[in-house]
């Protein structure tokens, strides 16, 4: 429970031994909805997880007079650390989820002891323009949110066996000011800026690409600072639904290879 947010944050555990491994989903998903997919393959069986939604997605509260930017889901992932109190954990940010587990490995140094982007480049740098920013709030939760889901539908119906179908009731879970909120603040960098926050880093950090993924680029000065890189093969950005075995093996050689426990 956030008492100052009068709302209350939660997540799947799935139990096993500790140091525990937390998982950050990105824009228009949730951890118990898509990342869960990956952490309860049998190359992850045995390590303790929380799959954790952010306030407005999936299972978590709603609340109205949330901020929805990074820092503000950062804080409340600080604040469950805090409360849960563990020794030491690894944290998994996928997309948006990876601006806030760098913005949480800053803030808990001594007890984030592993971070791993999976394709986090939309948290790492922020955006250009978006549609859903370059609408006001109140017309996207008013129409807005009703047309991106009219469209995502139209995907799914084509295509039922595919990855919009697979997603499709996750994103209808999101809070239409939620997603509006954290798209408008998607175009602004953090302070300090996220690129420089994980360069100062000391813990493991890795990077995880999506084979299927456009190329993207700088990242000599994250090589030259320590974040190593790995590809997850055959998947693109939603790699915990399209290939969540391969996901979950290239996590499992992580942790053997950084973070042996």
């Amino acid at each position: 429970y956030m008492p100052g947010d009068r709302a209350f944050i939660r997540f799947t555990e799935i139990p096993g031994d500790d140091p525990p491994l937390l998982w950050l989903h990105g824009l228009m998903c949730s951890s118990t909805g898509e990342l869960i997919q990956a952490a309860v393959q049998p190359e992850l069986r045995g390590r303790r997880q929380l799959l954790i939604d952010f306030l407005g997605y999936g299972y978590s509260d709603r609340p109205t007079g949330f901020g929805y930017t990074l820092e503000d889901h950062a804080r409340t992932i600080v604040a469950l650390i805090d409360d849960l109190a563990p020794t030491e954990c690894g944290v998994i940010g996928h997309s948006m989820g990876g601006g806030v587990a760098i913005l949480v490995a800053a803030a808990r140094p001594h007890i984030v002891s592993l971070l791993i982007l999976a394709e986090g480049r939309l948290g790492l740098d922020p955006d250009g323009p978006d549609p859903i920013a370059a609408q006001s709030e109140q017309d996207f939760v008013e129409q807005g949110f009703a047309d991106l889901l009219d469209g995502q539908t139209r995907d799914a119906e084509a295509l039922p066996g595919g990855l919009r179908a697979a997603h499709l009731g996750i994103t209808r879970l999101v809070a239409p000011y939620a997603l509006h909120r954290a798209e408008v603040a998607r175009g602004r960098a953090t302070d300090p800026p996220l690129r420089s926050s994980v360069k100062d880093l000391q813990m493991p950090r890795w990077y995880l690409d999506g084979a299927e993924s456009e190329p993207w680029g700088p990242r000599d000065d994250l090589e030259a600072a320590g974040v190593q890189f790995k590809v997850v093969p055959d998947t693109g950005h939603m790699m915990a639904l399209q290939n969540p075995r391969g996901l979950a093996h290239a996590i499992a050689e992580i942790l053997a290879e950084s973070w042996p426990r």
